[in-house]
């Protein structure tokens, strides 16, 4: 890769002072010469190598095809076959039709899809599945192929293909996540300790698809500084040699220089992809709408979740799915009761008050785990074992909790179906599926003013984006900051990857005690 214009960067800018670049009065770094420190980015590119783009998306294709194929092949088994009696080789001239997802999912930027995150990546699967699915149903109807073709077949292909392809890969990717080649390599842009919170959150956000691989600093440092976190390979004037080391991505924190924009532009001539990266705490970034105002961008920023439209949205769905979910678990809960009733004297059922929609007293019912002399066992408990009273004032639970019912007390909560019950608040319209957890008064005084504001304004839900990334593990601050970005960056596809992600928490009986 070469520069546009080598007597010039940027704006009239000469090569020899990059936007914010002060090579003029500083050697280079610890006396390493800069041909050597970007020598070593060879080292540390090894997703940067050629094959592996290639690679990344023969292997999604691979997995969406058999995903796409085993849907249909199980829709054939469920209806076409046993219903109908037709043979296989029917459906066989819609084979080629295959080939139009993958050619849908490139063009929505899906291969490999790095940078969209899971949500993102989740709603594009299954508006562009959705989308090819009812083209091909259009085309059989229009040329009268549907006499031939089943309908419900290809309806129930279209509903597995909804789960099947965003699941494998879902599990794809916790396999190839592990290879170091599959992340693509980022450069992180800017002076430490501005860019170590970004290093450090790239690090932890598998599903982005960045790895970041190396520093580059906006100019060299005279005096040793913080411990940097990644390999430091050049400066600003560095830009080109490292682009050619294989290199594509730049990572800029919004506040690395007051002169961001301008770097960019910099930037832009030797990477593909250079993204300004903000940390906004807790304002939205999911409903962002871009604005022009005569040239200068404006950003709007809402709170999804208060949207009119978009409550009515999710009751919708509540009403649907909370239905369905209650039908489907009425077996499991019915015999959880009958064990709760043999092995521990009491009620099957109890209440708890909780504040719901705008702090109104709602009563949420649950299937009863504890003991019936619960809170003298858990103060005596807490009395006498100083780590579990500090575990409880930061968690308000106990990993290894006196209260619960022998056997079935400890296995009716690990696979959440305690919680069960709620449901009928759901249909009730007291809770929503998803949503902030409804806690007891003494909770709640642990948040801040703003944050109980704030939740008071949406119905409290069975799971919720806390359960899901942290489950018990985590503590008040993370609460409030997942419950915050959840409310303000709410979408129906958040809803959807929340329940999913729950339903495998709970089958694999994690965080739950």
């Amino acid at each position: 890769m070469t520069r546009k214009d080598d007597a010039t960067i940027g704006h009239g800018m000469p090569h020899e002072r990059s936007p914010v670049s002060h090579t003029d009065h500083a050697p280079h770094t610890a006396g390493v010469p800069t041909s050597s420190r970007v020598r070593s980015a060879h080292r540390v590119i090894v997703g940067g190598q050629w094959w592996t783009r290639p690679l990344r998306v023969t292997l999604l294709l691979t997995v969406d095809l058999v995903a796409l194929a085993g849907s249909a092949w199980l829709a054939y088994l469920l209806w076409a076959l046993p219903v109908h009696h037709q043979a296989l080789a029917i459906y066989r001239p819609l084979l080629p039709l295959l080939i139009l997802f993958p050619l849908s999912y490139l063009q929505a930027g899906l291969y490999p899809g790095f940078g969209l995150g899971a949500i993102e990546t989740f709603r594009r699967l299954a508006t562009r599945t959705s989308f090819i699915y009812l083209t091909v149903a259009a085309i059989t109807f229009l040329l009268k192929l549907s006499q031939v073709f089943s309908r419900m077949t290809l309806a129930i292909a279209w509903l597995l293909s909804l789960v099947t392809v965003p699941v494998l890969r879902y599990l794809a990717l916790g396999v190839l996540r592990k290879r170091r080649w599959w992340a693509e390599p980022a450069i992180v842009v800017g002076q430490a300790p501005v860019v170590q919170p970004l290093i450090q959150t790239l690090r932890e956000a598998y599903s982005i698809g960045y790895r970041p691989a190396a520093e580059l600093l906006l100019h060299e440092e005279t005096t040793p500084g913080t411990a940097k976190l990644l390999p430091v390979i050049g400066t600003l004037d560095d830009a080109p040699a490292v682009a050619e080391r294989g290199f594509r991505v730049a990572l800029v924190p919004e506040d690395a220089t007051g002169n961001h924009w301008k770097l960019v532009e910099f930037l832009h001539q030797y990477f593909r992809h250079v993204i300004v990266v903000r940390a906004v705490g807790g304002t939205p970034v999911l409903g962002v709408t871009a604005r022009n105002f005569g040239g200068v961008l404006g950003l709007e920023f809402t709170n999804e979740l208060l949207k009119r439209h978009n409550r009515v949205l999710k009751r919708g769905m509540d009403l649907v799915l909370g239905s369905v979910v209650f039908l489907v678990s009425a077996p499991f809960m019915t015999m959880a009761a009958l064990a709760i009733q043999i092995w521990s004297r009491g009620p099957v059922f109890f209440r708890q008050e909780r504040e719901g929609l705008r702090h109104r007293v709602i009563r949420i019912w649950k299937l009863r785990t504890m003991v019936p002399d619960a809170e003298q066992r858990l103060d005596a408990h807490l009395a006498a074992d100083a780590d579990a009273r500090k575990e409880w004032e930061q968690h308000f639970k106990l990993r290894h909790d006196p209260r619960l019912v022998p056997v079935v007390g400890r296995i009716v909560r690990r696979f959440s179906i305690d919680e069960l019950p709620q449901l009928i608040n759901v249909l009730k319209g007291d809770m929503s599926l998803v949503g902030p957890r409804p806690f007891p008064s003494y909770h709640l005084k642990r948040f801040s003013p703003a944050f109980r504001k704030l939740r008071s304004q949406v119905r409290p839900g069975m799971t919720g984006l806390w359960q899901v990334l942290g489950r018990s593990e985590g503590g008040l601050t993370d609460q409030e900051a997942l419950d915050t970005h959840y409310i303000r960056n709410w979408s129906l596809w958040m809803d959807l990857y929340i329940l999913a992600k729950t339903v495998a928490a709970v089958l694999g009986g994690r965080g739950a005690y």
